[in-house]
Parts: structure tokens; C-alpha cells; sequence
């Protein structure tokens, strides 16, 4: 098809419109159809084969209903609506008195079989590819198919003509697109940026997320295996303290314990390390046992504090 004769592409041919016999005293005319009936919609020239998510649709307010998609063209306005995944998206409204609406009313009369045409624009779309498959509407359906998540109804139209000899209630339309304003534009490429701007946004907070719990469960391990070497026990607020370490001081404190337990002499703390105040004595005193200073064989001797000797006692009779 032609570039200039193919229609917009957010515009689909959903079913028959009902136009209600006049009434003695009432002023309207009124109609009424199923505008959507939740189903996947095929042959479409631009999209395939696609479905509208019921879940997320919106209709807001009186929905404008044309002739032929014609914004020139006010045939009336849609006033009620309801949405469910049984029956799908049916509405009903009033016809207007002027020359486009009495024509689709006495053309009706007639007995010329008025179909119903919506244009839906997504704030999302979602594709669905060969192998895959997707929830919608209460169902499975199985790709290639295309999904409309958040579609915004913007007007119905009463069309002449169907898609083609397709017998399907929801062949495609092939309304030719009259009027497509930067308005609409605009509004559309916004609603696309937020939905694209909200699901960066969660997939960040999902990584983020996974990463502390990352991190969390690397510290439990790398405190039991301290347990394990140092053959014992934490108590719950020893744990807290060393879980609410950062990297560097569980690295270094871990270190020094070990060396301790282990009876190597312990090296000077790192320049750039703060040393956490519950260790320092570890870097104060040998291992000599004893408090304070001494004098033994001329020689001054630096001693543990009492704190020092019941740890070293403690690992030595495990």
C-alpha cells in the first residue's frame, strides 16, 4: 500500500455501532456497540497482529465520536463506558442534531451497517516475540504479538467501510488518517518517556536492591568463617557491630584476629586505616602476658592488658 493511502496506524476497525430507533419526546438520537472486545486484533496493515490491555486502558470523560475519524466531522460524543474482561470495552452516547450526526441516524434508519472505529495510542508497547508468551485480558497468548499497555481511547468514529472482506469483528481499519495534531503528538511522546524513565527507574532499584542483599549474605559467610577459624562464638552484638562494618575495617579487623589466634606476631597497622577502638590494644602490647611494663633480664618489656590475656587464654584452651 502507498505511503500516502495507508491510514493511522493507531486507528482500528472494532465492530458494529448500534443506533437506536427515535423515540416520541426525545430530543436524541442514541447508539451504542463494543468498542473493543478484549480479543487479539489480526491482519492490521501496520501492526500484525496486536491486543489492548483492558487492565490499563483509559477513558477519560466524553470520548468525541466522528465521521470517518474527521475532526471537521462531529457526529456526537461517547457518555458512558465499562470495561471487563467478559464483555470488553462497550460504550454507548448521543448523536448530535447537526448534518453529521442526523446522517449517520437516518442512514441507520436506512439500514446501512455503521462500523465502529477507535484510535488508541499506548503509553506503552510491548512486543512479544516467536516462542514467547504474555498475559493479557484473562488469557495466554502466544507471540508474535504486539501489546498496548496503557491505551488512551481519543475518539470513535462511525466508519463506512471495514478493513476488508475479513469476517473477524476486529479486522483492521483502513480509515484514512484526517488530522493528527502536534497536541496529540506531544502528549503521546510524554506519556512514552515517563512509562520508559519509570521502568529504568525500577530496574536500578531491583539492582541496587540485589546488590545489598549481595552484600549482605557475603558478610554473614565472612563471619562465620571467622567463627570457624577462630573457634568461636560472636555474641549478637559482636555480630551487629561487625556486620555494620564497611569493607575495609571487616577486612583488616578480620586479619588482625587471626594473626592473633594464630600466635604470629602482628604487624603495625596500615597508614591509611583507621583502626577500630575495640582492637587497638592489639596494637599496643606484645604477647607477653602480664599488665604494664617490667624489667626482665635488663630488658624492658611491654605486657597485655588484662582484656589481652583472657582472649589469648580463651583460644588457647579451645
Amino acid at each position: 500500500m502507498p505511503d500516502d493511502e495507508k491510514p493511522n496506524q493507531y486507528c482500528f476497525q472494532l465492530g458494529q455501532l448500534s443506533v437506536d430507533s427515535a423515540e416520541e419526546g426525545k430530543k436524541k438520537r442514541t447508539f451504542s456497540g463494543v468498542a473493543y472486545s478484549g480479543e487479539p486484533i489480526t491482519d492490521h496493515w501496520y501492526w500484525d497482529r496486536i491486543i489492548f490491555d483492558l487492565d490499563s486502558m483509559e477513558v477519560k470523560g466524553r470520548i468525541p465520536a466522528l465521521l470517518e475519524h474527521s475532526p471537521r466531522q462531529r457526529a456526537g460524543a461517547i457518555n458512558t463506558h465499562s470495561i471487563d474482561h467478559q464483555t470488553g470495552l462497550t460504550v454507548s452516547g448521543d448523536l448530535m442534531s447537526n448534518e453529521f450526526g442526523t446522517q449517520v441516524a437516518q442512514d441507520s434508519d436506512d439500514g446501512f451497517p455503521w462500523q465502529m472505529s477507535v484510535r488508541i495510542e499506548p503509553s506503552a508497547i510491548e512486543e512479544i516475540q516467536a516462542g514467547a508468551s504474555v498475559s493479557v485480558n484473562g488469557k495466554i497468548h502466544q507471540g508474535p504479538i504486539t501489546v498496548f499497555r496503557g491505551g488512551r481511547i481519543r475518539e470513535v468514529s462511525f466508519c463506512a467501510l471495514g478493513a476488508d472482506d475479513n469476517t473477524n469483528a476486529v479486522a483492521a481499519s483502513h480509515t484514512p488518517k484526517t488530522n493528527f495534531n502536534q497536541e496529540d503528538t506531544d502528549v503521546t511522546e510524554l506519556e512514552q518517556a515517563k512509562a520508559e524513565q519509570a521502568k529504568a527507574e525500577q530496574e536500578r532499584d531491583a539492582a541496587q536492591t540485589e546488590l545489598k542483599q549481595f552484600k549482605t549474605d557475603k558478610r554473614e559467610e565472612d563471619i562465620k568463617s571467622l567463627e570457624t577459624v577462630l573457634n568461636k562464638q560472636f555474641s549478637a552484638e559482636e555480630k551487629t557491630s561487625y556486620t555494620n562494618m564497611d569493607d575495609s575495617s571487616f577486612a583488616f579487623m578480620s586479619q588482625q584476629m587471626k594473626q592473633f589466634a594464630g600466635g604470629q606476631p602482628t604487624p603495625a597497622p596500615p597508614q591509611n586505616n583507621t583502626v577500630p577502638p575495640q582492637f587497638a590494644h592489639l596494637f599496643s602490647h606484645q604477647a607477653t602476658g602480664g599488665q604494664g611494663t617490667g624489667q626482665q633480664g635488663g630488658e624492658e618489656k611491654h605486657q597485655f592488658t588484662a582484656g589481652a590475656q583472657a582472649f589469648a587464654a580463651q583460644n588457647k584452651g579451645a
